[in-house]
């Protein structure tokens, strides 16, 4: 169940608001869906209920608000605008990736590439995938959480007719088991072919809220659906025919329109003859009362009597009574006793062209197929078999379609196979970010690219510094100039942790329910000891190949290990382990791997002075000197490991590239936090 109340979009000055008070459900087992054209406001709606907007009014999913819920994946299936996925990844290593982070076992990558149709495809890059394809990938990463609803954005965008017609199947399949569907489109009549409940929105706003049945005999228009090699000339056929028709239509109203005017001005001169006769009678009559009524009255006068007040004529004459004739009152307005419809049609002249509109029309949808509207499919095929059109399919497509079935099976197409219906998983695991955080790190070729490219420059600087001589053992060891800032695999390593990062805000595929980068805990312990690793391997990779170079093509001499080696070699893992958690941190609270860099470059560039300034300062000289006295402590004691590792981090500490370094990691991990907990706050 997916309930939204009040939704409304932050207001902008001067602009109205995107969506104004939006309140919709969308109930399990049943298809919902929002219909409006471009700009109506549909994906807007979609961000708001899924709060990656800012604006007003609740949201509820299952009865529980988004930010209540604590693997959105699992709850809500969501596919918006394009699949949110690195390009360099592969279909297959994309859907496990975001398996692990789900709770999922990685099986359930092949099982919703096979329900999609995508099985081929699970070795290909997601770059190179099509938009159809594409478009079935992100249905299956919508799916592959098992949630209980899905939020689709316009899904059937980029699919032709009969992948269309197998995501309806899909779409049905996945209400049946009980799930809730929200799906946005602009197609008037492919909505019907699979909703049950249709929101009509316009400017933001809902305009009408219909069961489909209702929706299709109020909105929809009757067609037929043709399918033929020869479309094209079967629609000219059916225009030029109805275009003839439509000639011999207009010239019978035109001679009925003749005859019922010749018609009336016969009945006008009927009725003025009839007229003239009755006003002659009339006055023959008039008349003749009058002169009765005189020698009524003379004669009374001779005899000495009085004719009493208001005795009509006919009572005083002594002579018979005369009939009257009737006379016939003309028409209000008229001079003719014209036909009602005649005068409605001369009264309203908008009526008489709604009265002859021809609803007939032929729509070419592409090459082999066309819908032709006004005429039934009996018509049609006549029309098509008196020009000898081979017509391979011949569908009518009623307005009613009924209230026995669903809308999407009763007009499915009959020739697309039903789609297979992804079981839901018994007991789903917890999520795994170590294993999430691996397959992000080792899934795509920049990262190997990047290690491989800063090996190879620590190997040729290591070389030419040896030759040169004068270089530290640090800097020969590691293959750093004096030039760099940082040794090539300590930039190297900062990169790699900038990416970590970096990567969830350009390609956000972990989960578009929410955040780009959700703030937990587990996932962000999980980038640290996967950046921790990946900068200890580099390191330790480097150190061991400059060496090999060194006594291979420099000699012996070129390699003189001090006495504290395995101090120098904490030193080089600490350096590249805080390089890659400053650009891990950077680029989390920055959301950009290019600043997550800078940030780190930044460090012994600016932090670095500032740290040696405030070392010169006396009273910071007891500070300083503190890593020094506590290393003399500790190595007064018999040497063991674990004094010596501790003398080496207290080494890499007073130095002043590890202090600007560690203030620098403390710093953006408060930031990091403070950025977490205002993104928390702002969504609830």
């Amino acid at each position: 169940m997916i309930q939204a109340t009040g939704l409304t979009s932050a207001r902008r000055r001067n602009h109205a608001p995107a969506i104004d008070d939006l309140t919709f459900e969308a109930p399990p087992r049943r298809v919902t869906a929002l219909l409006g054209g471009p700009g109506a406001g549909k994906t807007s709606a979609l961000r708001l209920l899924l709060q990656l907007d800012r604006g007003h009014g609740s949201a509820f999913f299952r009865g529980r608000p988004l930010h209540r819920i604590r693997r959105p994946a699992r709850e809500i299936g969501v596919l918006l605008d394009d699949v949110p996925g690195h390009p360099g990844r592969t279909v297959r290593g994309h859907l496990r990736m975001l398996g692990a982070a789900a709770g999922v076992p990685a099986a359930r990558a092949d099982v919703v590439l096979d329900v999609v149709g995508l099985t081929d495809l699970a070795d290909e890059r997601l770059g190179d995938l099509a938009l159809g394809m594409e478009r079935r990938l992100g249905i299956a990463t919508a799916l592959l959480g098992d949630p209980h609803a899905l939020v689709l954005d316009e899904p059937a965008r980029g699919l032709s007719v009969r992948e269309t017609d197998w995501l309806n199947g899909l779409l049905r399949g996945f209400a049946d088991q009980g799930g809730a569907v929200l799906i946005t489109t602009e197609d008037a009549e492919g909505v019907a072919r699979v909703a049950d409940r249709v929101l009509t929105l316009e400017e933001g706003r809902l305009v009408a809220d219909q069961a489909v049945d209702e929706f299709v005999r109020t909105r929809l228009r009757p067609r037929v659906v043709v399918r033929s090699p020869l479309a094209g000339r079967l629609a000219a056929v059916l225009e030029e025919e109805a275009h003839t028709a439509r000639e011999a239509a207009e010239a019978e109203r035109r001679a009925e329109r003749a005859a019922a005017a010749e018609a009336a001005a016969r009945a006008q001169a009927e009725e003025a003859a009839a007229e003239g006769e009755a006003k002659a009678g009339i006055k023959l009559m008039a008349k003749s009362r009058f002169g009765g009524l005189g020698r009524a009255k003379g004669k009374a006068e001779a005899e000495g009597e009085t004719v009493p007040a208001g005795v009509s004529a006919s009572e005083a004459d002594a002579e018979p009574a005369t009939v009257a004739v009737p006379v016939p009152v003309p028409v209000p307005g008229s001079g003719s006793a014209a036909p009602a419809s005649a005068v409605a049609l001369e009264a309203d002249p908008e009526a008489e062209e709604e009265a002859v509109a021809d609803p007939f029309s032929v729509v070419r949808d592409d090459e082999t197929r066309i819908s032709v509207y006004g005429l039934p499919s009996a018509s049609v095929g006549e029309a098509a078999y008196r020009h000898g059109i081979v017509v391979h399919r011949l569908v009518e497509e009623s307005a009613d379609l009924g209230p026995a079935t669903p809308a999407g099976a009763r007009a499915r197409d009959p020739e697309a196979s039903s789609p297979r219906v992804l079981h839901r998983l018994r007991l789903p695991g917890p999520a795994w970010p170590m294993r999430y955080e691996l397959r992000r790190a080792t899934g795509v070729r920049s990262g190997w690219l990047i290690g491989a490219a800063a090996l190879a420059i620590s190997l040729l600087a290591s070389v030419l510094l040896a030759r040169e001589g004068g270089a530290g053992e640090l800097h020969r060891l590691t293959g750093w100039p004096a030039d760099l800032p940082l040794p090539p695999i300590a930039i190297a390593a900062g990169l790699l942790g900038a990416l970590a990062f970096g990567d969830e805000f350009r390609y956000p595929a972990l989960a578009p329910a929410r955040d780009a980068v959700p703030q937990q805990i587990g996932l962000l312990v999980a980038k640290f000891v996967v950046c921790a690793v990946g900068a200890t391997l580099l390191s330790l990779g480097a150190i061991v190949l400059d060496s090999a170079a060194l006594l291979l093509l420099v000699g012996g001499n070129a390699v003189p290990l001090p006495s504290d080696w395995p101090v120098l070699m904490a030193s080089v893992f600490g350096l590249t382990i805080g390089c890659s958690w400053a650009g891990l941190l950077a680029a989390g609270v920055f959301r950009s791997t290019a600043l997550g860099l800078a940030t780190l470059l930044a460090v012994p560039l600016l932090a670095v002075p500032v740290v040696r300034r405030a070392m010169d300062e006396p009273s910071l000289h007891s500070l300083v000197g503190l890593p020094h006295r506590l290393r003399a402590v500790a190595l007064d004691r018999p040497p063991s490991m674990l004094n010596r590792g501790v003398a080496a981090v207290l080494r890499l500490a007073g130095q002043p590239v590890g202090q600007a370094l560690m203030l620098s990691v403390a710093v953006l991990l408060f930031a990091y936090a403070l950025t977490g907990l205002r993104g928390r706050r702002a969504r609830q």
